[in-house]
């Protein structure tokens, strides 16, 4: 048998929202690529983050979690979860162990039960308890059956913890050792292909989501409008970076800014922290709040704005 000296491979991760994806993505490559919320349906993008080993190269590829709105930008991201499996080597299939079975588990379930491509089920958030873990491996053996499958494409449950780190060691073993024998395919010092404007409007709602909580999970959208690198007179190098927040209404907008403009400048600082640490430089960070009415339901809005394609 001929030795394989490197492996490389797509790998997508698919689950219902809020079940980990992203901060499992960043554990494992040991970085900041996709934000982290409390709040479901923050990751829009599908974004890649890159792990790069002695004898590997792991493509990850983080998806929306698959839920059940009705509106045109949720149907977006159920689609481009799907698609995220055409041309991937292996899934991870994330379930939450605190909590129960969701209804979008039947939808998650329906697809990846009847597809070929391996699949291992990570059983996440074994550090708030293991009560449902069961339940997830059973719910996916009665689909199986139900649909009369002999070949289950599902060839390891794993449980394990993304925010602890636990097992996490393990899952890496596991993902190389089911790639297949490749070049890398991309160099072995990137970390991500995200583009940098995406990167920015991810942190900068994330820090909004961080401090509005619920009060606007799904009605607002980030977008960079313009990038500038300036001197200063110093020459020091300092990027300018414009960035519009979209909101329906003026009564979200108001919330947005917070009184005296208190949500907006905490949102403005600590999103110029973080973003400074990815560019290497000082930034000067420029926000505004707009209302734009509709842009959930307006697939034009939604393509200027990076979330739509045909």
């Amino acid at each position: 048998m001929e030795k394989v000296d490197f492996r490389t491979g797509f790998v997508a991760i698919l689950g219902r929202p809020n079940v980990g994806k992203s901060t499992l993505l960043n554990k494992v490559i040991e970085n900041k690529i996709s934000i982290i919320s409390p709040i479901p349906q923050t990751t829009r993008h599908q974004i890649r983050g890159i792990l790069n080993l002695k004898d590997a190269q792991i493509v990850f590829v983080d998806t929306p979690g698959i839920h059940s709105f009705k509106d045109n930008l949720s149907a977006h991201l159920n689609t481009i979860a799907k698609k995220t499996l055409s041309g991937c080597d292996l899934i991870l299939y994330v379930v939450d162990t605190s909590r129960g079975i969701g209804k979008e588990e039947e939808v998650i379930t329906n697809i990846l039960v009847t597809q070929e491509i391996k699949t291992i089920m990570v059983l996440n958030k074994i550090d708030l308890g293991e009560k449902f873990l069961n339940d997830y491996i059973n719910f996916w053996e009665a689909k199986k059956n139900e649909k009369q499958i002999k070949e289950s494409p599902l060839i390891y449950y794993l449980p394990l913890s993304a925010k602890t780190g636990k097992n996490i060691d393990n899952l890496k073993d596991l993902i190389v050792d089911n790639l297949p024998a490749g070049h890398p395919f991309y160099d072995t010092d990137t970390i991500t292909d995200f583009p940098l404007k995406f990167r920015i409007s991810d942190i900068v709602r994330e820090k909004l989501f961080l401090q509005l909580r619920n009060e606007l999970p799904h009605s607002l959208a980030v977008e960079v409008e313009d990038i500038q690198e300036k001197e200063t007179r110093r020459k020091e190098a300092i990027t300018h970076i414009k960035v519009n927040i979209y909101v329906s209404r003026e009564s979200q907008r108001k919330i947005v800014i917070g009184k005296a403009g208190a949500i907006l400048k905490e949102t403005g600082s600590a999103s110029r922290q973080e973003i400074e640490k990815i560019v290497g430089r000082k930034v000067f960070l420029n926000i505004l709040v707009k209302v734009l009415k509709g842009w959930q339901e307006s697939p034009r809005i939604l393509k200027e704005l990076g979330y739509w394609k045909a």
